[in-house]
This record gives C-alpha cells, structure tokens and sequence, in this order.
C-alpha cells in the first residue's frame, strides 16, 4: 500500500469512528432530554392530582359525637338506625368543635360501662336496668327519658293459665315463675325486684324441674316472651313475666287462655345517659337538641327511625324516685 493510500484509508476510519461517536451523543442527548421532559410532566401531574386523593384523614376524637347502645346479636342494625341521629347531632354541634357522629355498639353492660369510663362512648341509650348499671360503672349522668314506641312507661305483669288457680304473687311460693333474661328491665328486674320488695325469698333455678324450698319463688330464665308464655299455657311454669308491650301484643286466642294476677310498678321506657365528664355547654345543647326533635320535619324523620320513638323528655320526678328504688333493689339482687 502506497502512502497516499495508507492517508486515505486512515482519514476515513477516522471519518467514520468520528461520525458513530457523534450519533451515539445524540442519541444519548435524545434519551436523556425525553426523560426529564417525562420526569417534569410526572411531576406536575403529581401536583395536579394531589389535592384531589381520597385518603380519609380521621377526625380526631375530640372533634367526633359517640353514640352509644347494647346489642350483641344484631349490632350493624343498631349502628343503621342511630347513625342518623348521631349525624344530625354532630352537624348541629359544630359550634362546640363537632365534626363528625359516629355510632358504637356494646356486648353487653360491662363493656359500655368500660365505653363510657374511657370516653369511647358520649350519649348511651338503652331501658332502665342497662342505663342503671352502667351508672354504677362508669358515673355516668341520666339526663333524658325516651318515649319508645310510643310509650312513656313500661311494667311487668305476672301471667297465668286461667285454670291456675292463682289470685296474687304471694299463691306463688314453692312454685316456678319464668323470667325473660338476666339483664331486662321488664323480664327481670321489675317482677323479681317486686317479690323481693313483697317480703317474698325469690332464688334462681337453672332448671324447671329444680327443687325449691316450701318457703320460696324460683325463677327461671326462658331467653325471650314467646318461650315464658308457652311455658305458661303448658302449664311446664306455674306462671310468667311480661312487659304490658308484650302481654298486649299476644294474640286474642293466647290472651283469652291467661290471667294477670299482678303487676309491677312502672319506670320509664327508656333513658339516655351521657359520660361523666362531658362538658356542660355541649351536654346542655344535646339535651336540647333531642328534646326539640318532634318539633320539626327532620327532627320526627329521625324519632320514626328510631324504632317509632315519639319524642325525648325530663325525667318525670316520680319516675326518679322509682329509679332510686329500683337501684337499691339491684344492690340486693347483687348480694344474693
């Protein structure tokens, strides 16, 4: 190869190496600039769609109404028909901080005796015996009655077959009464509370067939109405314990087979209690808001959705008193 050749050849190698070095750099060039023009766009949607997210922030506890009651077998059924309230009364509340209403359900008595003790629980609802118990756990404070269904009062009536021979309370010593449950007011504080008040020895039997002294009541838990009614009229109990809400619903033909030979005194349907340590001004505007419910369209929407209630009212002196008593009796009951 000539030099002339060898200057050619290497000239253009040169050429070459030079020209794929240079298109490697654009392409380099390219890349990178689609990548922070993508960076950039990515960025600024980002920016864009943030306030737009949908994370919920919880609403601190101080800022949120808690509505209480005690169901351990249907709770999101009670959550459904308070839910309602608890809005409306949040809304209403907002001067006082309210942002949010929220509804809790209990197992039973002592876990919204715990509830209210802590402040889980603001507001609970419930019938005389919970509303009572709870008070002895946790303090809280009666502030309302609650017209249920319609009804201001309730009491117990003491049932028998009409072939049984029985004329009052006292014709039941050394027999069997059936009660509903150990937490009713109904079907079991008022009618055991009231032979005690008697004078009468009033003890639990675990069985119908259970021995019991010549000198004493036994009571039995049935579980619910429908099963002390047909104890009664298979004549398996001597007698029975209903609420005049149940007593009155029975069916003619049942009704006609059943004698009342007694009944309790009457305490209020329901109460509403609220915790211990809830402030006055914001435990003042409840008690307002839920008394002047039925004065509005919205406020008598919200009572029907709550099982038909009529309205919310002042605990009626006498009913107060009759609630002291009712206390002193399941100080007793505790004791035997």
């Amino acid at each position: 190869m000539t030099d002339v050749t060898q200057y050619v050849s290497h000239n253009h190698m040169d050429f070459v190496i030079k020209g794929v070095c240079q298109n490697f750099i654009n392409i380099l060039v390219i890349a990178f600039s689609l990548a922070l023009l993508a960076g950039v766009a990515w960025g600024c949607g980002s920016a864009a769609e943030a306030p737009t997210s949908t994370q919920y922030i919880p609403v601190p506890r101080a800022q949120t109404l808690v509505l209480g009651d005690i169901d351990a077998e249907e709770p999101v059924k009670k959550i459904e028909r308070f839910q309602p309230l608890a809005d409306y009364l949040a809304a209403e509340l907002g001067i006082h901080g309210m942002r949010e209403g929220r509804v809790r359900i209990a197992r039973d008595i002592d876990e919204m005796g715990l509830f209210m003790a802590n402040g889980d629980v603001d507001v609970f609802f419930d019938s005389t015996f919970p509303s009572l118990a709870v008070r002895d756990i946790a303090g809280s404070n009666i502030i309302l009655r609650r017209w249920k269904e319609g009804n201001p009062e309730i009491w117990s009536m003491f049932v028998a077959r009409k072939d049984s021979g029985l004329d009052s309370v006292d014709d039941l010593i050394g027999k069997i009464v059936a009660v509903e449950e150990p937490f009713s007011t109904s079907g079991f504080l008022l009618p055991v509370a009231a032979l005690v008040q008697r004078g009468l020895t009033a003890t639990q039997v675990s069985s119908i067939d259970g021995p019991i002294g010549r000198d004493e009541i036994g009571y039995y838990f049935s579980g619910d109405e429908e099963n002390t009614v047909e104890l009664v009229l298979r004549g398996t109990v001597a007698a029975g314990a209903l609420s005049n809400e149940d007593f009155d619903a029975l069916p003619v033909e049942v009704m006609d087979q059943m004698t009342v030979f007694g009944q309790t005194a009457r305490v209020p349907r329901q109460l509403v209690s609220a915790r211990a340590d809830l402030g006055d001004g914001i435990l003042d505007e409840i008690t307002a808001l839920l008394t002047g419910l039925q004065e509005t369209e919205e406020g008598r929407s919200l009572l029907a959705g709550l099982k038909n209630t009529t309205k919310f009212d002042a605990v009626p002196a006498d009913a107060a008193g009759q609630l002291l008593k009712l206390k002193h009796m399941m100080d007793l009951l505790k004791q035997r």
